[in-house]
């Protein structure tokens, strides 16, 4: 491709894969509470998101593939294994893009209230379709449209803060006490949506070879991004946390609720349009990224061959855009309402892999060449991908004993992570014959 993403146009791409903003952090708030969500806002970049991007980092600059975090996993742990990590990411991809159309008709009631439904299906096609096209003009149209929606994001929340803070004392007692009011029987789904926006990181690798000088660029966007992303969650957060201290009653779009209170109606008009811009940046960002592995595999015959056809002109995988965006105009009429542990769940256990991969790999090439390497040799290797695995080890034993999960909830995630399982067969069977 002559047209390639530069270093300032990936970062927005990373940023719409892992985060969009504070929009999302309102019910972990009510969930779990205000302390323990600020806990969580400043203990996972470390325990989490670090561990998670040395990995990413490594294996971005070493193996610079289009395909990227599946392709990973095919060339350590194997053709098996790296389908299933496509498959995982495909499922996951399906809950989470589904969403985003929704959400984005969500904020459009704050300013329409009394949009009907055939009038909202309608806007969520205009949303699907107006994405499809911009993906297929490529990588360079898709990264320039979301620099320009993060810095809309960005300075509505940095003018949000200011403003906020002639509102706000510095007691903090009352949030510190915060946690009796709050039943332990939340704490699963609030760490799951905290862990939701914090995952995603690897995301952007599918289409390293859309991107200048990938082996240097892509981790360096990845560290560029995690300090941005962190203190636009945490300051909107305290701001917002002193103002409106009825927190079990925080829901979707309470941020431009709390600008409305601050007597800024063109603020809170500004949030909910960023919330819409937010909405329209991660779904663009998740169907750049997602459609490449439909690409990737089809390449590799585990998928349809034609989902590797590329635009004549733009050089995109364009059949798989548009079967994505036929799909997405059915799932927007299906309520995600809750699946957003199983979204987490699968993203977990695809990353699972790419830890494993990493450690696979270095066995394989001790030697290779490479531009970043996670530090400390063979001892950081291991303690960041100890950490990774340990952690996605934790949040599974929580969510398959802990607070109440259901029978048919552990059962939904476990035909999820089998399900691929005949497909592979399936095809692999296909190919063989073929072969023969």
């Amino acid at each position: 491709m002559k047209k390639k993403a530069k270093l300032f146009a990936l970062i927005p791409i990373i940023f719409f894969s892992v985060s969009g903003g504070p929009y999302g952090l309102e019910e972990i708030v009510s969930s779990v509470g205000p302390i323990n969500t600020l806990l969580l806002i400043l203990i996972l970049p470390i325990v989490w998101t670090i561990p998670e991007t040395m990995i990413v980092a490594e294996l971005s600059s070493t193996y610079p593939v289009q395909g990227g975090f599946y392709r990973w996993v095919e060339m350590g742990l194997g053709r098996f294994w790296g389908f299933m990590e496509g498959w995982w990411s495909i499922l996951y991809t399906l809950i989470d893009l589904s969403l985003y159309p929704i959400l984005f008709t969500a904020y459009l009631k704050f300013l329409f209230p009394n949009l009907d439904f055939w009038t909202i299906y309608f806007i969520q096609l205009l949303v699907i379709w107006f994405s499809a096209v911009i993906n297929i003009l490529g990588i360079r149209v898709v990264g320039n449209m979301l620099t320009v929606f993060q810095s809309f994001i960005l300075f509505s929340f940095l003018v949000f803060v200011l403003l906020g803070m002639r509102h706000i004392n510095l007691d903090f007692i009352n949030i510190f006490k915060s946690t009796e009011q709050f039943s332990v029987n939340h704490l699963m789904f609030g760490l799951s949506l905290a862990f939701w926006n914090f995952i995603g990181w690897d995301n952007g690798s599918t289409v390293l070879h859309e991107v200048d000088k990938p082996e240097d660029n892509y981790h360096k966007a990845l560290f560029i991004t995690i300090p941005i992303v962190v203190l636009f969650y945490f300051f909107p957060l305290i701001v917002g946390l002193n103002i409106h201290t009825n927190w079990q009653d925080w829901k979707f779009g309470e941020f431009s609720s709390i600008a409305k209170s601050m007597n800024c109606p063109f603020l809170a008009f500004s949030l909910a349009i960023g919330g819409m811009i937010t909405c329209l940046g991660l779904f663009n960002s998740l169907l750049l990224t997602s459609t490449r592995i439909f690409s990737t595999m089809a390449e590799d015959k585990l998928l349809p061959a034609k989902f590797a056809e590329n635009h004549k002109k733009f050089h995109t995988p364009y059949l798989s855009i548009l079967f994505a965006a036929i799909v997405y105009s059915f799932l927007v009429l299906i309520s995600f309402k809750d699946l957003v542990i199983f979204d987490v769940f699968l993203y977990l256990s695809a990353m699972f892999l790419e830890a494993l991969s990493l450690i696979a790999l270095r066995k394989q090439n001790p030697n290779i060449k490479t531009n970043f390497k996670v530090p400390f040799g063979k001892f950081g290797m291991y303690f960041f991908v100890s950490i990774v695995c340990l952690e996605i080890l934790i949040v599974f034993f929580i969510n398959v004993f802990g607070y109440k999960s259901t029978f048919h909830g552990c059962g939904f995630c476990l035909f999820l992570l089998l399900s691929g399982i005949p497909v592979y067969l399936l095809y692999e069977m296909c190919l063989n014959k073929r072969c023969k």
